[in-house]
Formats: structure tokens, sequence, C-alpha cells
């Protein structure tokens, strides 16, 4: 039997934020029914210029695989109305991005999986603070610190001093 792991997903819409949101959470709990959820920020589009992104992390143990977890998250993403080729810096319906699988560290994959854990997670304060909130003591697998440590950092960093992040007030 396959051992569970830890995964955290990174969510984001700026098109019809709230629906698409809530409707990205719901489907992940069908299919992952002790889904963890951070709160849900507010951020500005960064790279360009468009309406604000809905921002929040989810997590959940499986003992699927990974391409079975990315595959679900494509469809999830396109049954919400994401194309399967979106421009990087654009607006959109919804955007799941496996953030970490376990403590699994992998770049450049040949067969189509992600970077692991996700290069974002020390870069944008919309992925980085709700990972810190629901795992503030869960170390990123080649940093070696807590989030709740990177966070911190980040916050006195020119990058964090420059990206502004609202709690939403989010209704489920």
């Amino acid at each position: 039997m396959a051992t569970e792991k830890l995964i955290s997903i990174g969510i984001g819409s700026n098109i019809n934020r709230e629906a698409n949101i809530r409707g990205a959470v719901l489907h992940l709990s069908r299919h992952y029914p002790l889904l963890q959820v951070s709160p849900v920020y507010e951020s500005e589009a960064l790279g360009f210029t468009g309406p604000p992104f809905y921002n929040l992390v989810v997590s959940f143990f499986t003992s699927n695989t990974l391409l079975e977890v990315q595959q679900q998250c494509k469809d999830i993403e396109e049954s919400f109305g994401r194309p399967a080729e979106t421009e990087k810096y654009s607006s959109r319906t919804l955007d799941l991005d496996i953030l970490m699988f376990g403590d699994r560290v992998q770049e450049n994959s040949a067969n189509g999986e992600p970077d692991l854990p996700r290069s974002e997670i020390l870069t944008s304060a919309f992925v980085l603070k709700p990972l810190a909130d629901l795992h503030p003591l869960h170390r990123h697998p080649t940093k070696k610190q807590s989030f709740q440590e990177l966070w911190k950092l980040f916050l006195h960093s020119d990058e964090g001093q420059q990206q502004a992040l609202t709690v939403v007030s989010f209704r489920w």
C-alpha cells in the first residue's frame, strides 16, 4: 500500500473569483474529504495589469500519485473554463498549482510533472502566507526552514515590502 503524503495546492482566481474559488474547494473536497483550507487573501496581479486575485492554499493527505493529483487539478481548472494552455501572466478563472508533494524535490521533470517544491513559495506572498497559516512549523524541503520562519524573512525582504495582501472575509 502506498504511503500517504501531505499535498499542498495553491488556488487563485481573478475572474468570477468568489464562485470559482468556492467551486474549486468543493471539487477538491469531493476527492479529499479532510481538506485543510487557509484564509483567503486578495492580492494584486503580478507580472501583468489585471483585476486583483483571490488566493488560498489547501492541504490534504493522499496516496495518489503526483500525476493523478496533477490531472485532477487540470480537470477542475478546465471545468471552470480555463483553457488547457493559458498565458503565464494573464487573468484566469482558476489556477490550481501543486506547491508541495510530501517532501519531494524535483526539477526539470521529463514526464510533465511540476517542479517541486514550487518556486513561488519563496517569491510570492499570496503563496507563502497561506502556506504558513496552514503549516507554520512544517519545513521547506530544500531551505530546511519552517514556513513561519520563511514568512517572517519574506516580510522584511524587498519583495515582501512590495507585495500587499489583504485577508478576505470569505463566505463558504
